[in-house]
């Protein structure tokens, strides 16, 4: 179950406009932009609250999303953390998808407009937020696979042309571009005494390519 968004306004002390307050429609001061705070426009509530559907939205800066955005918006955390704090805050045993766990960031490297807005998603369509779910899951492993292939080819390619250091110190730097380990495990294939034959296969395709590997690159598909 979502929380209450007036609750949640009203726990960090926004200023409602009496007239509407309770109402599916409910009308406050934005706490985003401050815009109606000003003398001038005393009299103006921007922000509007969906107490139905949980949702709020800005009619002046245009800030706007679900119930849990709006709260790690008010709190300065982000929507993950917002959700996990409210979930241990209300005893919920419920445990998130690792596709719902995927930063913003991770959404749009691996070819997403954006991330996903889960609860909103799970509330209007329990089956489409399952299949959408999975979807995202097997985009972000096919991401990570060709991640993990090209860090081999570019440890391969450094070991080769003897520039190990700044091979290396490339991985590290992807690895915290996308937020994942990529060079403990390519050094551990590479240490392998028998390696897999699609590993030596990349070995060869390294020996025989002119162009030095680096970041950014294209995608390799998985075959």
């Amino acid at each position: 179950m979502l929380p209450n968004i007036l609750d949640i306004a009203a726990e960090h002390g926004l200023t409602f406009q009496p007239q509407s307050f309770g109402k599916k429609q409910t009308l406050a001061k934005c706490p985003f932009c401050k815009e109606d705070d000003q003398h001038r426009k005393r009299k103006k509530y921007y922000l509007s609250l969906n107490t139905q559907e949980q949702i709020f939205k800005c009619w002046f800066c245009g800030e706007s999303g679900g119930v849990f955005r709006f709260m790690a918006l008010l709190e300065g955390v982000s929507e993950n953390e917002a959700i996990d704090r409210y979930r241990k805050k209300s005893g919920s045993t419920y445990k998130r998808h690792p596709a719902e766990k995927l930063t913003g960031s991770q959404c749009r490297m691996m070819g997403l407009g954006a991330k996903p807005d889960w609860v909103d998603i799970r509330h209007f369509d329990d089956q489409s937020y399952k299949e959408l779910r999975e979807l995202v899951w097997k985009a972000w492993k096919q991401f990570l696979w060709n991640e993990k292939r090209f860090a081999y080819q570019l440890l391969v390619s450094g070991i080769i042309g003897g520039t190990y250091e700044h091979t290396v110190e490339s991985i590290r730097e992807r690895e915290r571009e996308i937020g994942t380990p990529l060079l403990e495990e390519v050094l551990a294939v590479y240490s392998l005494s028998e390696r897999p034959r699609e590993v030596n296969r990349l070995e060869a395709f390294v020996l025989h390519v002119s162009n030095p590997f680096k970041y950014p690159y294209s995608h390799i598909e998985a075959e």
